[in-house]
């Protein structure tokens, strides 16, 4: 009882300190406010309205709507190229050197603005071009958290498996991936938020559509106040995407099959496969 009551007030402590931080930089904002111009500085309230005022159009929905659908499809791509060369070195040995020397560094270091201009000149001012710049930013993502998880996978699973079963489709569907999965899922997690930030880079050079494209049109007309709500705006898609599509996912694999706690239970189903 005198644990719980002190984890309750533990709990009560730290919400009170964000809520306070929470306090301090809308009193910051208020305050810079008042000492800026409204062009260049907007208010809480004025924001608020821009934020208020974004959800009655049906031009903000539609072009929140595209570029969601886009981040989607460069989630899905580059989760499945970084998980395929990531766990390559696993089944082919002579691709190990290839994807940690030669890949991964490559993918990591390559500016992300590169791949910007590059795909606005390859692909033109298209969707293509967008798909492109965020399928090829997010990889690195994927490819180093499946490459360190197939790398963290023991020899145990794996050597109990092939006794149920040689089934080599098997042992991997039934033990190497509920193994890889929350390494799958840890990636997952940090390019969708990524993503939602290079969208808006790789809008502004090559699409005519988008979140990022709205964004441009405010910058144009010096619209601050609409700025701002724009990022809030991606802040919330961004904790929305988490909370009712990625936990989903991860909460779902972890009940049908996450890392094995009790091998020989669980691979007593590899005979059937």
């Amino acid at each position: 009882m005198s644990e719980t009551r002190s984890l309750k007030g533990l709990y009560s402590g730290e919400q009170a300190v964000a809520d306070l931080l929470v306090v301090g930089v809308i009193a910051v904002w208020w305050l810079t406010a008042r000492a800026m111009p409204a062009d260049v500085f907007p208010s809480v309230a004025k924001v608020g309205q821009a934020f208020l005022g974004l959800a009655t159009t049906g031009e903000f929905w539609a072009n929140a709507g595209t570029t969601a659908l886009r981040i989607f499809g460069a989630v899905c791509i580059a989760t499945f190229l970084g998980t395929l060369l990531g766990l390559l070195p696993r089944y082919i040995r002579w691709t190990g050197g290839i994807v940690d020397n030669i890949l991964v560094p490559f993918f990591s270091s390559f500016p992300g603005i590169a791949w910007a201009i590059l795909g606005t000149i390859w692909f033109g001012v298209t969707s293509q071009a967008v798909l492109f710049v965020q399928v090829l930013i997010i990889l690195p993502f994927a490819l180093v958290n499946v490459a360190e998880g197939a790398k963290a996978i023991g020899t145990e699973e794996v050597e109990m498996a092939r006794s149920f079963t040689r089934n080599r489709w098997t042992v991997f569907w039934r033990v190497e991936l509920p193994l890889i999965s929350p390494f799958i899922i840890a990636s997952v997690r940090i390019a969708y938020g990524v993503c939602w930030k290079i969208s808006l880079i790789a809008e502004l050079f090559g699409a005519q559509s988008g979140i990022g494209y709205l964004m441009q049109l405010s910058q144009d007309v010096g619209a601050v106040d609409r700025i701002l709500a724009i990022c809030l705006w991606i802040v919330v898609f961004v904790m929305i995407g988490e909370r009712l599509i990625i936990d989903r996912i991860a909460n779902f694999l972890d009940r049908a099959g996450g890392p094995p706690k009790r091998p020989a239970r669980r691979l007593s189903f590899l005979s059937k496969g």
